[in-house]
């Protein structure tokens, strides 16, 4: 009943489902939320707290998402060397990223993984843009992401230029 909305040639598409819930890692429905952030780079990366777009921005939505399925909503000790980093994380990080990362941690060595939860709500707002955006009717959005119509009106509201 909660779906991706992915648009092709301009026209919305029979959309797979994946907005039930953050999925686990490597079913088909994970790999439908990372084609749909993919899909939606710009407006999802935009959606996240700042680690969860430094990751997904460098190493992939799939290894952002593994890492708050694995870590949200903990507070991490990141260790100065990059691989044990990795594998703190389980990801492996480039040079860049991992010093951003320590940049950015606090006095402690520490950084906050955005929970799972807080994430998945983020793209599921970026998929009811998308289907508002596409054309879809508010009764069939409401409908398929499980929010009243009222919301939606909100939301549609939010899209309009100032």
């Amino acid at each position: 009943m909660n779906f991706v909305l992915t648009l092709q040639s301009g026209a919305p598409r029979v959309p797979e489902p994946c907005f039930a819930g953050l999925p686990e890692p490597d079913s088909p429905a994970f790999e439908s939320l990372c084609r749909f952030c993919e899909d939606h780079q710009v407006d999802v990366l935009a959606s996240l707290p700042w680690v969860a777009a430094e990751v997904a921005g460098k190493a992939g939505f799939g290894a952002m998402l593994r890492l708050v399925h694995r870590h949200g909503g903990r507070r991490l000790y990141l260790p100065r060397g990059r691989a044990a980093c990795s594998s703190r994380m389980g990801l492996s990080l480039d040079p860049l990223t991992h010093r951003q990362l320590l940049d950015r941690a606090s006095a402690a060595g520490t950084i906050e993984i955005p929970s799972a939860w807080g994430v998945f709500v983020g793209l599921r707002r970026v998929g009811i843009r998308a289907a508002i955006r596409s054309g879809r009717s508010l009764r069939e959005v409401a409908h398929a992401f499980g929010v009243t119509e009222r919301h939606l009106r909100r939301e549609a509201d939010g899209l309009r230029p100032s």
